[in-house]
């Protein structure tokens, strides 16, 4: 599932005050299907004050058939986006194979502040190609790699990198 739409909650403010008292989220109808994903990935190349959320879980095609040049396009367009505050990729969207490729081009980003990379089967050395990036992420206040195949200790190890 994708979305990456994060309207001002101004829009869903009822007073006319600019304040809905909520920091909401809000999808079209078309937020589980590939169409919305390509919209929300145009928003993400073309920097769009929308593009504040990057949400895959792997069902996509486009995950599964992306070759590593590909990635390293994914992290390149992350990386240059001003507005980006959440990036998760969970479900088998990432490998040991893929996550090098993406960090190549991720090399730094000054607005990601969560990173969920939950349930991808990942491993140490997987995780290893993350590190530059995270030695460089002063805005980074979550990394999540939960459910996915490092040694024990890897968690911690990358917990004191975002420290």
């Amino acid at each position: 599932r994708f979305a990456c739409d994060k309207l001002k909650a101004a829009a869903m403010d009822s007073d006319g005050d600019g304040d809905s008292g909520s920091d909401a989220f809000l999808y079209t109808d078309e937020e589980d299907n590939e169409e919305s994903f390509n919209r929300d990935l145009q928003r993400m190349k073309d920097n769009s004050p929308l593009a504040t959320r990057l949400v895959g879980d792997g069902e996509y095609d486009y995950f599964q058939d992306m070759n590593d040049s590909g990635w390293e396009e994914l992290g390149s367009y992350i990386s240059s986006n001003s507005h980006l505050q959440e990036l998760s990729l969970c479900g088998d969207t990432l490998n040991d194979q893929k996550i090098p490729s993406l960090f190549r081009g991720l090399t730094s980003s000054n607005t990601n502040g969560e990173i969920y990379f939950r349930d991808n089967g990942l491993s140490t050395a997987g995780v290893r190609s993350m590190v530059p990036f995270l030695q460089n992420a002063n805005n980074l206040n979550t990394l999540d790699l939960d459910g996915n195949n490092q040694q024990s200790g890897m968690h911690h190890r990358c917990q004191s990198l975002t420290v």
